[in-house]
């Protein structure tokens, strides 16, 4: 990760800033959390959820770099959630109620390739934020453990092709993992780690 800041940091260093635009953009698609390990107070499982949906919106620049390259320096919030499914530990398996929901936000980066003059712009970055995850109507084979939340520290990698569709208005479609720090819930420790497949529509200024 500080590597791809460096690395954006220079690209920027050598962009003109009369080169800049300003931009706002919403998103949203589907959300695929990994199974989670869940760690604590003699427990060592594994939860499991449904797919689910993130939407979100950013608001960045975009500084151009040469006639072909481009950086995207945004900040974004988004909102991700899913049903829990499943819980299992020691062989025991049990059917799981309740759902997490998390509100993202981050700081992003992305390197875009205009492709000559197709209008297509594939790119590739990632972000560094804060997430703040709930559980709520927590419940293991019908036993509820009600509600809980936590705010941890969370970084995101993805790539995507854009296209631009006149001077103003671009649509994406991208891939986005995310990862955090371990969340704690009522004693245990829960991973949150997530897939999301995402469109995208941005207005450049």
């Amino acid at each position: 990760m500080t590597a791809i800041l460096t690395f954006l940091g220079l690209l920027l260093a050598v962009s003109s800033a009369a080169n800049a635009q300003i931009y706002a953009g919403l998103h949203g698609g589907g959300n695929f959390l990994q199974d989670s390990d869940v760690d604590g107070s003699g427990i060592n499982g594994k939860g499991e959820t449904d797919a689910g949906f993130v939407a979100g919106g950013v608001l960045g620049y975009r500084f151009g770099v040469t006639d072909n390259l481009s950086v995207d320096v945004e900040g974004e919030f988004s909102y991700r959630y899913n049903d829990v499914d499943q819980f299992s530990a020691s062989g025991f398996s049990a059917n799981s109620g309740g759902y997490v929901q998390s509100f993202i936000w981050m700081a992003n980066g992305w390197l875009n390739w205009q492709i000559g003059d197709s209008g297509f712009m594939p790119y590739a970055g990632g972000g560094f934020g804060g997430v703040h995850i709930d559980i709520k109507d927590a419940a293991i084979a019908g036993v509820r453990f009600g509600n809980d939340s936590d705010f941890v520290i969370g970084g995101q990698l993805g790539g995507g092709l854009g296209y631009q569709i006149d001077e103003h208005f671009a649509v994406s479609l991208d891939y986005r993992f995310l990862i955090t720090d371990d969340a704690n819930f009522q004693g245990l420790d829960v991973e949150y780690q997530s897939h999301s497949v995402m469109a995208g529509i941005k207005y450049l200024f």
